[in-house]
């Protein structure tokens, strides 16, 4: 399931005392350690810079060329927005967590940092199911793909990737699931055996059927491709083996035939 941890979260309030500026009274040595938190910190870090740059580079490619901005290339600037949203909202929260036995944020704080986690990363999951469906109508379909993946349904598309995962990721706010706090990890995230039913929606909604959706549209694809390269083929085949004139004159001339 994606995102099950951020560096830092909770719901069962009653179970963990909540505090701004939470410490740890049990560490585990080896978390703790020193040159481990730098390590970590470093890490995370570099994780952050990369994916700021990367996606800093494809907006800023957009936006000097907004031509570009065609109806699959805004399923791909919905993806890099949740991905940006990601970097730049969520993960200096988790460079904060590496300081071992510190969380800065109160509970309330630290529910809505691990539903802002979870809702981006559905956001992507969504929006690369959309990216498939659009590949395998533009690929299986390409006469009729412009007159049904008009802009005004790719626009709607985006918008229902961001309200699904909102429904997806928000339960845990009411009741549906739990958000806790890792004590040994200084951690927080989705308590998922507190609710098999919204662990089992969950799994189902953003790992398996992604997942089946993803492979039954690329397989189709990749079908297509193959009954394509099969009708091509025997042509380029043909082509290859017929001599060429020149050649049938050499080999039919008394010259040749007397070598013979």
């Amino acid at each position: 399931m994606p995102g099950s941890q951020v560096f830092g979260v909770g719901t069962n309030i009653t179970d963990v005392h909540w505090q701004s500026g939470f410490t740890s009274s049990s560490q585990d040595p080896v978390w703790s350690s020193t040159a481990n938190s730098v390590v970590k910190m470093l890490l995370i870090s570099l994780i952050v810079c990369v994916s700021l740059f990367g996606n800093v580079v494809v907006l800023l490619v957009f936006q000097r060329k907004p031509q570009l901005l065609h109806v699959a290339n805004r399923f791909v600037l919905n993806l890099l927005l949740a991905d940006l949203l990601q970097t730049v909202l969520v993960m200096p929260f988790a460079i904060a967590a590496t300081v071992p036995g510190v969380w800065p944020l109160d509970a309330r704080l630290c529910q809505a940092l691990v539903v802002l986690m979870h809702l981006f990363a559905f956001a992507g999951v969504n929006t690369i199911i959309v990216v498939s469906v659009d590949r395998y109508l533009a690929i299986i379909h390409p006469l009729s793909y412009p007159t049904r993946m008009t802009p005004h349904l790719g626009t709607n598309l985006i918008i229902c990737t961001w309200v699904l995962s909102f429904l997806q990721s928000t339960p845990p706010l009411f009741g549906w699931g739990a958000i806790d706090f890792d004590r040994h990890h200084n951690v927080c995230s989705v308590v998922w055996s507190s609710s098999l039913s919204y662990s089992a929606v969950v799994s189902t909604f953003s790992f398996w059927l992604p997942v089946f959706i993803m492979l039954g549209c690329y397989w189709m694809v990749f079908r297509a491709a193959r009954r394509q390269n099969a009708l091509v083929h025997p042509v380029q085949t043909q082509s290859y083996s017929q001599p060429c004139p020149q050649d049938f004159q050499a080999t039919s001339s008394p010259q040749a035939q007397r070598q013979k």
